[in-house]
Formats: structure tokens, C-alpha cells, sequence
């Protein structure tokens, strides 16, 4: 007799990224996008992605949860930092668009960001670059890549040879913490980066074109794929608040550097 045997995870989780994108490169310019929160936009694109992508997973792991951005059925999944905002049990936790803003506004610079996780364990991820064609991928222990090649992280430890990459909110006041924390690591690094994507900030310091990136409030969607593909490049990531590790998906807070010791020196920066 034989035996069925189970689809493998990472290959559906990039399939599904894939697909994502594709849909994504069809709505290009004829969005309207409406506004969620303050500053924060979602267009159909990012509806139509999260769609197919929930297919995909779901015919072929229909016993897994999903855990998505958009609003499922008018129910969103709680806030970041609150309990049960990144589910429970074994799930697919899904960006459709990472970088929403950047689209509609045509800034190059967007993602489909997709993981498998067991409680905070992360099994497999990906992050699809449409414009670009970039795929990285990554499986728990089984290494980071970029398109079928291995990527590690950059070898830099001195924070003056370091490009950074900070991660705002989508509203951010004179006064907003993570201000002072922009102010603080700007003047020691060789430069500080904002791409609109925590996804892709994530994914660039996993092969090396960052090296440094760092979020106080950040949603399980955004990181959970970006946080296993640094760790598998050999990236030092770690809980905003402590270091510690692994980053709670619920609370998904963090530092992230490419070396260690540059990791000590952005908390000292910080006051973390």
C-alpha cells in the first residue's frame, strides 16, 4: 500500500508568497486605497493576496490555523503586544503586502512575508520581492536563501561601518519613544535607513545589505518571517526589552544585528 505522503511546508509557504505577489503585480496602479488606523492604509490588493494565499496553505495543511493582517470575516486579530495576537497551535502567519504605503505611492519597495510556526517555534518562511523576482526562504535548521543560493549575515561589528534600518509605527508623534531611539543610533552608525517594509528590512540584513535594524511595537506578520530567515543566515536577534530568545510572536519587539557585538553596542545605544 502506499503511503500518502504530507506536502512540504516550506515548498507550499513559497508558492503561496509567489502567488501573492503575482497579484499584487496585477493590481499595480489601479488601487484605491482607505485607511485602517491613522496613517495606516490597506487596498484590495492586499484583500486579493491574502485570499489566494489562505488557499494555497489551506488546501494543503487544512488542519493549520491561519493568522493574517487583513481583517478575516470582520474579526482582526488583536493588536500587537496583546495576548493571542499571533494565535496559538500550529498556524500560517501572513503579510500580504508588507510596505502598503509604498505600493500605492509606487515606492519599490514591498513584500509578501509568509511563516509557519508552532507556538513561537518558526518552521519555515518566506519573503517574496515581486519587483525585484527575490525569493528568500529559510527553514528551521536548514539554513537561510536568497533564489536556491545560501546567504549569511554581514561580518560587521563596529556600529560606524554599520547601515541601519529603523522600524516607525504608522503614526509617530515628536515625542514617540522611537524618536529617541532614531536620534540615539544615528550619529554612531554609518547611516540610518527607513524602507517602509520590516519584512524586507529583515530579509536585506539576513544577506548582508543591512546590519543592523531594531522595532519597540512591531506585528507578529511583519517579523515572523524575517526573524527565522536571519536566524538561519546567522543573525543575532533578540527581545527589544532584554535580549532574550526567542522573540515572543505576540509581543515580536526586537533587535536585530548581523554580529553580536554590534548587537551589544545598538542596545547600549538604545538603553536596552
Amino acid at each position: 500500500m502506499t503511503v500518502p505522503t504530507s506536502p512540504d511546508p516550506l515548498t507550499v509557504c513559497e508558492a503561496a508568497a509567489r502567488a501573492g505577489g503575482r497579484i499584487l503585480l496585477d493590481w499595480v496602479g489601479r488601487v484605491a486605497a482607505r485607511r485602517k488606523g491613522p496613517r495606516d492604509l490597506v487596498t484590495e490588493a492586499d484583500f486579493a493576496s491574502q485570499r489566494e494565499i489562505r488557499r494555497i496553505v489551506g488546501e494543503a495543511f487544512p488542519e493549520h490555523g491561519f493568522v493574517g493582517e487583513e481583517a478575516d470575516a470582520g474579526s482582526p486579530p488583536p493588536p500587537a503586544g496583546s495576548p493571542g495576537h499571533s494565535g496559538t497551535g500550529t498556524r500560517w502567519i501572513v503579510d500580504p503586502l508588507d510596505g502598503t504605503t509604498n505600493y500605492v505611492h509606487g515606492l519599490p519597495m514591498w513584500c509578501v512575508s509568509i511563516a509557519l510556526a508552532r507556538g513561537d517555534e518558526l518552521l519555515a518562511a518566506t519573503i517574496f520581492d515581486p519587483l525585484r523576482d527575490e525569493c528568500f526562504t529559510a527553514r528551521a535548521g536548514g539554513g537561510a536563501w536568497l533564489d536556491g543560493r545560501p546567504i549569511r549575515v554581514a561580518a560587521v561589528t563596529e556600529a560606524v561601518e554599520a547601515v541601519a534600518a529603523v522600524s516607525f509605527p504608522p503614526h509617530v508623534s515628536s515625542d514617540d519613544p522611537a524618536v529617541a531611539d532614531f536620534l540615539a543610533v544615528l550619529p554612531a552608525v554609518h547611516s540610518v535607513r527607513r524602507t517602509g517594509s520590516t519584512a524586507l528590512n529583515l530579509a536585506w540584513l539576513a544577506c548582508g545589505r543591512l546590519h543592523a535594524l531594531w522595532a519597540r511595537r512591531i506585528a507578529c506578520w511583519d517579523a515572523a518571517a524575517g526573524l527565522l530567515i536571519l536566524g538561519e543566515a546567522g543573525g543575532n536577534a533578540g527581545r527589544f526589552a532584554d535580549g532574550g530568545s526567542p522573540v515572543p510572536l505576540d509581543d515580536a519587539a526586537f533587535v536585530a544585528c548581523c554580529t553580536p557585538r554590534l548587537s551589544e553596542t545598538v542596545r547600549r545605544l538604545l538603553g536596552v
